[in-house]
């Protein structure tokens, strides 16, 4: 089966943009930018400090011809019914859930968020539950163990740079954690994109320093790709480059790198060579 690949731009990355500027877009200039960049979509974070209201951004979205997606963290009924009354509004029918839900045993943690899933289906959103730190699957090995008790339908939006830095991976890959880590990849409904180390959540793109663990993000995504590819489902790969605090910053707080140009140049074209890769035949790439 074939799929295609949707770039979506994270709104929440927009903020405090253009790098290095006092004067920062405006809502109409994000969704412009975006626009511009090629990319197919944006996705709204509900969390996000400067989240726009429905009726702000929803005409911005039609008058570009975007696809719609929005983020939400949700620890109640309420807080996702929320989110699905927002979804509606803005007329996006895909949104990435962070559960705010915590259990220690991972049947009971699955079981909300299955049944959140079947309710975000029945009022016809696609759900898909993100790998986000501080929420359910904060934790790897949890996670892991957490998808034999999904329901089969629930897909993961796969944001690797959490993992990597709550749980301090290893600079060196070891079997164990590459293992968890591939489950979590076969589940894969979407991927985010950032770059992270154990230490950092996202990091600076290009520094010599960072570039084993670009090329380590780089190989998972591939790998999440053809599971998706897999399911012969639509690939869709959200660059999310967050402002302060995610972003590194010199000691007047100020940010040390162009996080639009590195969104919309670098992370836009590494997803696109992955899925790429992900379409290739073993004889194609030892070729």
């Amino acid at each position: 089966m074939s799929t295609d690949l949707e770039h979506f731009q994270s709104m929440w990355a927009m903020e405090d943009l253009p790098f290095a500027r006092a004067d920062r877009w405006t809502l109409s200039e994000q969704v412009e930018q975006i626009a511009a960049a090629g990319y197919d979509g944006l996705a709204v974070d509900l969390g996000a400090k400067q989240a726009a209201a429905a009726g702000a951004i929803a005409p911005l979205i039609r008058a570009h011809s975007l696809k719609a997606a929005v983020f939400a963290f949700a620890g109640t009924d309420a807080q996702l019914d929320t989110a699905l009354r927002y979804a509606h509004s803005i007329g996006a029918r895909r949104m990435v859930l962070c559960a705010t839900v915590f259990h220690s045993l991972p049947q009971e943690a699955a079981a909300i968020v299955s049944r959140w899933y079947r309710r975000a289906a029945d009022d016809g959103i696609e759900l898909e539950l993100e790998t986000h730190r501080n929420t359910v699957t904060n934790d790897l090995r949890f996670t892991s163990a957490m998808i034999d008790h999904l329901d089969p339908d629930l897909l993961l939006a796969v944001d690797l740079s959490h993992f990597v830095c709550a749980n301090e991976l290893p600079d060196i890959p070891e079997a164990e954690t590459e293992h968890h880590l591939g489950r979590v990849l076969n589940r894969a409904g979407s991927i985010q994109g950032r770059i992270a180390t154990r230490c950092q959540v996202q990091v600076p793109l290009g520094y010599p320093q960072h570039a084993g663990w670009e090329s380590r993000f780089r190989s998972w995504w591939t790998a999440g790709f053809s599971a998706i590819r897999a399911g012969g489902r639509s690939a869709m790969f959200c660059t999310e480059l967050g402002p302060r605090p995610y972003a590194w910053t010199d000691r007047h707080g100020d940010e040390v790198s162009d996080r639009w140009s590195e969104a919309a140049l670098t992370l836009k074209q590494w997803a696109t060579d992955a899925f790429v890769s992900s379409g290739r035949t073993s004889e194609e790439i030892s070729s």
